[in-house]
């Protein structure tokens, strides 16, 4: 949670001192506020039973720890044919995009002409738009 050695937990999430957790907890009152907009996690946080604390403790760290997997697996499965997809918002003419091509000396094939959908991101556009 921060620097303060009272906010330290186990391997499991759970509080290494449950008592000085609570009681840190209990000192700051902008936390207080956040956990009180849930009754169950206050009473859970800032009751006196312990065992309750950390178990709550250890589900949000494991919570957590799920999120982070699950954020790492689809970073892994995001190709970067898909992060160039998912960048591209802008619809673009692909008569222009041929034109552009057969300027530059570029040459396609049959198959390439069934292209009908090009999108490009934000930014291409933007320059693209500011030198015409």
């Amino acid at each position: 949670m921060s620097s303060d050695p009272r906010f330290e937990v186990n391997e499991d999430g759970t509080a290494k001192d449950p008592v000085a957790f609570r009681a840190a907890l209990r000192e700051d009152a902008q936390k207080v506020k956040i956990i009180e907009e849930d009754p169950q996690l206050a009473a859970a946080l800032l009751g006196d039973d312990t065992s309750a604390m950390n178990e709550v403790l250890k589900s949000i760290f494991e919570m957590q720890k799920k999120k982070a997997e699950q954020d790492q697996k689809d970073s892994q499965n995001m190709t970067s044919i898909d992060k160039m997809r998912a960048s591209a918002t802008v619809p673009r003419d692909p008569v222009v995009l041929y034109q552009g091509m057969l300027e530059s000396g570029l040459q396609y094939g049959p198959a390439f002409r069934l292209l009908t959908d090009v999108w490009v991101p934000e930014e291409v556009n933007k320059a693209q738009m500011g030198s015409s």
